[in-house]
Parts: structure tokens; C-alpha cells; sequence
């Protein structure tokens, strides 16, 4: 069942010299290998290979995927597999340490063709079971009234379906919604007037929840803002909806971690299925960035009675640990035509689109689909309001998401002002391209910096202004990965005068927490700044804005792990939005760098800047990365929508 060109103990040592494999997945195969007797090497080096996928963020190893001639992808190819699938999971299935679905006391699980550890076989088994458990209708007592209601929180629109409003019909009707839309689709001002046709009816404990804590803050700040708006509204015409209710809609959003309750030094939180959360309704924004594991946690502390509604960009970037959630459970509503396009349909049941025309106005019928499945929690939001149809930054990130090669180029050559390509040029005064992004930065980041120096600003003030610029990077390492790009920039802003690097820690220098440490309350990914304390302006402390909006000092020498952050990853600022955003690409992508560059990745960066996006990059890489989409190998969209 398989070839090798050397003994398999010294291939997996030179494949994770080659940088094939970690050294985890090494170890973990012959550690798998030596604690059962009937191994072979065949197992073993599927083990290794299984190890792989969860390090690439996969929650299985699709056995019919594997390419049988090269399974590691090695420019020439020491190792083959012999046989077919069937074969191959025939032998698997022989193992002592392989179960199946109804025997899931083995380590190792084999559903079908995916191969899973116990573990994530559970977690996703579980998460789509308590999906499904969710996905069920709520009674509408009186639907004219809601009708009405709705039609109070909805002005007519010239869409010929208004999907907020179907939106807030789909998850005041059922226990579970997803509402899903990119940027400026309007995901926060529905679900506020969702809230308030909630609290409208009934007094509920209500949590809102995000991934981090910038993204917290943010949908705090989102909620608000709607909440005035909506104020506003209501106070100038004579509604059946109460200003009273719209005070009962929460505000302070909190980070998963805080909702569910850390206990130091341990991987469970306090809050699961034996002490269940304490709520009635529950809002998951930024659900894209929540991985098969903490989901598996977050449904499991959900009481029973309770309603979930979880928000977010099917098309962002997946989460950083294993799995799409998100992506998995709209994959259903993806629909490719004949010509390879990929659109987004609605599938309802015939019961769900009869009351969801009921409540809405509105003719639904043409989304009637036989197997609706997880369709009817579903809710997509297809209008932008942040991007208008003729918005460089609008149009740039849908020819991305379409991978639209043809009408990328064309947006580029249309010569927005709120778009700037910055071309890679090698010369031998250095790269053009970064002494441009440098300049760029030292312009940008020096508002911030001459606001601290002038000290006439408060720290919440100069946080805000050094949060309307961001560089963006596509890798961690590297002369052009967040490692690099810090290092020139905070040698340009040396030159210019701007910071001084003769400290660790000097006032302007921003700062992104790398470890979580629950006692002072700063979490993977928080940012903050370096600034005199207000009541002591010789001593330094750092800043960071939190959920509620309020400022945490810490002293410098008791932040957690963290570095400068100038620069960040593209990973790291999904849940932020900036003013200005620059992108940058590295000019020679290694062969695993090209594996990470995607429309995902490029599309994420896009859409976190507001009024301009810059990029630099090279025509070539930026259409490479464009045409590449990501692929989680799962079986969790099968389990809800099969």
C-alpha cells in the first residue's frame, strides 16, 4: 500500500527538515506507531499526514484527496501510495487504532473518507448536532402585529427585497439565525432593530459577544451608534414602537473568553453544559473568526431554552485555529453556473418563505427550496451601504471575492483616489516600492506621534488617531512580513525624528499582545499604545482601549508576551476597521508563502479599510493570490446541509 525510497523514520526527519511537516507531526506519528502493535508504515505516515491538515487549519484528512504519486507535494516525489480509496480506507478500517461513528473509542475516527483524531470527529459532530437542535421555528403569536412593527422599523427601499428587514423577520422567527453579509451590509443596524422588536414584547437577558476584544469594542460602539439612530427615527414619527424598549437594548459587548469564564491555567471555561450560560439570547459578531473547537465550547454552555444569532462575513478570512464554521454552515446557500461563477442563493422551506412573506411584504417563493435544511436560520445581506456601486474600495473587493481576474485589473486601472497600487522595483538603492510605503507611514502614523508630542491630547484621543492607519501584512517573517516591515518603519520614524528607539519602550510605541494573561485582562491580539500616564507624565504606561470603552493601564514591564505593531497580519485585524489600510505582499513568495496568499486573505485586507486602500505588491502575486481560494477540508457543511 505504499512505496518509500528510504526507511520511513528517515523520510519524516528530512520532510520536516524540508519544512513538510513540523516536528509535531514526526512525533506524533511515531508516537502513534509505537502504542499500537499492528502499526505499518502506512499508518504511520498517514498519522503524519493527519497531524498536517490540523496544522493547515483542516479538522480531517479527506483520504480521497490525497494525490496517491506525491502526497506531500515534494519537488521529486520518495514516497507513493499503492491502490485506490477504497483500498486505502479498507486498510485504515483494519487498524486497532481506527473506530468509525458508532465506535469513537479509538483515537483516530474514519467517517466515510475523512479521517479525523477523536477529538475534532466530536467536536464537529457535536457542533452540528446542537446546530440542528437550534434550527427550529419560534411561534409568531400575532403576525399581523409584527407586521406592522416591522414595517415601523423598515422604510421602503429601492431594493425589490429589503433583506435587513427579511433578516430580522428570519431570527425574530426562529431559535437560530445566521446573518451574514460583508462589510457595510448593515449586520449591526438589524440586529439592533431586532433587539428592539425583542425587547419590544418581552424582557430577556441578552449577551453580546465577540472573538476579541477590538472586535468587542467595535460592535459596542456599532450598537450605540445605531441605537441613536434609530432614537432618532422613532422620535420623529408616531410608531407602535416603544423609545422604552430601544433603552432595554444592550450596549457593553465582552470577549467569548470573558462570557464562557477562563479558569487559569486550564483549557475549560467555567460555563458549560452542567453550568450553563445565564441568558436568553445570545450574539456571536465576527462568527467567521470563531474556530470548530471554541464553538464546540460556546454551544455547549448554551441553556437549553435559549436563542442564538451569530453575525459575520462568510467571506472573510477563516479563523486561525481548525475549521469554518461560518463558511460551513452557509456553504449551502453557494451556488456555481455553468460558466463557474459562484452567487449566493437563499434556500427556505416552503412553511418559512410563507411566513417570511407574511411578515415582510414580501414574495419569497422563488427561494422555496425541498431541502431548505439548515436554509431556514439563514439570512444573507447582499446591499452595501459603506461601498456605493461605484466605489473603487466596493468594486476592488468584489472582483476579489469573484475572483474576477479581468475586472481587478480593470478597477485598478481606473484610477480611484481611494486606491493606490505601490509596484515592488528593485534597485540598487533598495526596493522603491517599501521606501514609498515608508513614506507613506511616517505621513500617517506621524499625526499620532506630533499629537503625543504636543501634549494637548488625551490617551483615548491618540489611540483613535493612530487607529485610522494600519499596514497589513500577508506573512509573520520575512523583509516584507510583520516582522520586517515594523523594523523599517520604526527606523523611519526614528529618522524623521518622530519616536526615539534609544528604549524598549518609548511613548508612541504601539503594541499587540501575543499570549493571553486573564489576570490583567489582556487577550491574544489587544492593541495598545505606549503613552505618559495622565497623572504622572514621567512614568510610561500602556494604553489599551477595552470593550466598554474604557481605558487599561498596565505598566510596560508586566505586559504579557507582545511586539511593535506598526504592522500586523491580516489575521490579526479581522474585527478592526481603519480609516486608511496599506496591504503588503511579498515580491517572491516561497512555495509555502504562495500556499497562504488567498482572496480571502486580499479581500479581508480590503475590506478593513473604510475610505483608502493601498497596496504593495506585484501585479503577478496580487492575481495569483486573487485566484486562489481556501479550502478547509471538514465534513461539518455535509452534516447540515446533507
Amino acid at each position: 500500500m505504499i512505496a518509500l525510497d528510504k526507511p520511513l523514520e528517515r523520510l519524516l526527519k528530512e520532510w520536516e527538515q524540508q519544512r513538510l511537516l513540523t516536528a509535531l507531526d514526526r512525533h506524533f506519528a511515531l508516537e502513534m506507531s509505537a502504542m499500537h502493535a499492528d502499526s505499518t508504515p502506512l499508518f504511520t505516515f498517514i498519522c503524519a499526514l493527519l497531524s498536517r491538515q490540523l496544522s493547515l487549519q483542516h479538522t480531517c484528512l479527506p483520504l480521497n484527496l490525497i494525490d496517491n504519486s506525491n502526497p506531500l507535494a515534494e519537488v521529486t516525489a520518495q514516497c507513493q501510495l499503492l491502490g485506490s480509496t477504497v483500498e486505502l480506507v479498507d486498510a485504515l478500517s483494519q487498524s486497532s487504532a481506527v473506530g468509525t461513528p458508532s465506535d469513537t473509542g479509538k483515537p483516530l475516527i474514519l467517517d466515510g473518507n475523512n479521517l479525523y483524531l477523536q477529538r475534532y470527529y466530536q467536536f464537529e459532530y457535536q457542533v452540528s448536532e446542537q446546530l440542528k437542535r437550534l434550527c427550529v421555528p419560534i411561534d409568531v403569536d400575532d403576525i399581523p402585529h409584527t407586521q406592522t412593527l416591522l414595517s415601523a422599523l423598515f422604510s421602503p427601499t429601492a431594493q425589490a427585497l429589503d433583506w435587513q428587514k427579511i433578516a430580522t423577520a428570519t431570527a425574530f422567527s426562529h431559535k437560530l439565525a445566521v446573518i451574514t453579509g460583508g462589510p457595510g451590509t448593515g449586520k449591526t443596524t438589524t440586529v439592533t432593530k431586532l433587539l428592539l422588536l425583542l425587547c419590544q414584547q418581552q424582557t430577556l437577558t441578552i449577551k453580546l459577544v465577540a472573538p476579541t476584544g477590538k472586535a468587542a469594542a467595535r460592535l459596542s460602539e456599532s450598537i450605540k451608534a445605531s441605537k441613536v439612530r434609530l432614537a432618532t427615527e422613532l422620535g420623529q414619527k408616531s410608531d407602535p414602537l416603544s423609545l422604552t424598549a430601544l433603552a432595554a437594548v444592550p450596549e457593553e459587548a465582552t470577549t467569548l473568553h470573558r462570557l464562557l469564564g477562563v479558569i487559569p491555567n486550564s483549557h475549560r471555561f467555567r460555563h458549560h453544559k452542567d453550568n450553563p450560560l445565564r441568558l436568553d439570547l445570545l450574539i456571536v459578531d465576527e462568527a467567521s473568526m470563531v474556530d470548530l473547537p471554541m464553538m464546540h465550547k460556546l454551544l455547549d454552555a448554551l441553556p437549553e431554552h435559549a436563542r442564538l444569532i451569530l453575525l459575520g462575513d462568510q467571506d472573510q478570512l477563516a479563523s486561525v485555529e481548525a475549521g469554518a464554521v461560518l463558511a460551513d454552515i452557509c456553504a449551502g446557500l453557494k451556488q456555481v453556473s455553468a460558466d463557474g461563477v459562484s452567487q449566493w442563493r437563499m434556500r427556505y422551506s416552503p412553511d418559512k418563505a410563507k411566513l417570511l412573506s407574511q411578515l415582510t411584504a414580501s414574495d419569497l417563493t422563488p427561494f422555496v427550496s425541498p431541502d431548505a435544511q439548515i436554509g431556514d436560520a439563514l439570512a444573507m445581506l447582499m446591499h452595501s451601504h459603506r461601498f456605493q456601486g461605484d466605489a473603487g474600495i466596493g468594486l476592488l473587493a468584489g472582483a476579489v471575492n469573484r475572483s474576477d481576474l479581468e475586472a481587478v485589473l480593470h478597477v485598478w486601472q481606473q484610477g480611484y483616489q481611494e486606491l493606490l497600487w505601490i509596484e515592488h522595483q528593485d534597485t540598487p538603492q533598495g526596493n522603491l516600492g517599501l521606501q514609498a510605503l515608508l513614506t507613506q507611514s511616517v505621513e500617517h502614523y506621524g499625526v499620532y506621534l506630533k499629537a503625543i508630542a504636543s501634549g494637548c491630547h488625551t490617551p483615548s484621543e491618540i489611540i483613535d488617531r493612530f487607529n485610522q492607519y494600519r499596514i497589513l501584512c500577508a506573512m509573520r517573517v520575512g523583509e516584507f512580513g510583520v516582522e520586517g516591515i515594523n523594523a523599517s518603519v520604526s527606523q523611519a520614524l526614528a529618522q524623521a525624528q518622530l519616536i526615539s528607539l534609544s528604549h524598549e519602550f518609548y511613548a508612541g510605541r504601539p503594541v499587540i499582545i501575543q499570549s493571553n494573561d486573564y489576570n490583567l485582562g489582556l487577550f491574544n491580539g489587544d492593541i495598545g499604545v505606549i503613552l505618559p500616564d495622565e497623572t504622572n507624565h514621567s512614568r510610561l504606561m500602556a494604553h489599551f482601549v477595552q470593550a466598554d470603552g474604557s481605558l487599561l493601564k498596565v505598566l510596560p514591564a508586566r505586559l504579557p508576551s507582545h511586539e511593535t505593531c506598526f504592522a500586523m497580519t491580516v489575521h490579526k485585524s479581522q474585527g478592526s476597521e481603519f480609516s486608511q489600510v496599506a496591504l503588503v505582499l511579498p515580491p517572491r513568495p516561497s512555495a509555502a508563502q504562495r500556499q497562504l496568499l488567498s482572496k480571502e486573505l486580499v479581500y479581508t485586507a480590503i475590506t478593513r479599510a473604510k475610505n483608502h486602500f493601498s497596496c504593495l505588491g506585484s501585479q503577478k502575486i496580487f492575481e495569483a493570490a486573487c485566484a486562489q481560494a481556501t479550502q478547509r477540508a471538514s465534513g461539518l457543511a455535509n452534516r447540515l446541509w446533507q
